[in-house]
């Protein structure tokens, strides 16, 4: 499943999932490290990667 991340506030990303166009907060310390808005992930076995 993939998804963009769509804002930044504090500790949380904001992540929009393509498939389902659902935008779900995600704490940072998940992600990548050095994510940024825009970046599209991979979200796969409960885990982000950068796709």
């Amino acid at each position: 499943m993939y998804c963009t991340i769509t804002d930044i506030r504090g500790d949380y990303a904001f992540v929009t999932y393509e498939d389902t166009g659902i935008t779900s907060e995600v704490a940072i310390a998940l992600l990548p490290f050095g994510v940024d808005i825009g970046d599209r992930l991979k979200f796969e076995n409960y885990e982000f990667s950068i796709a």
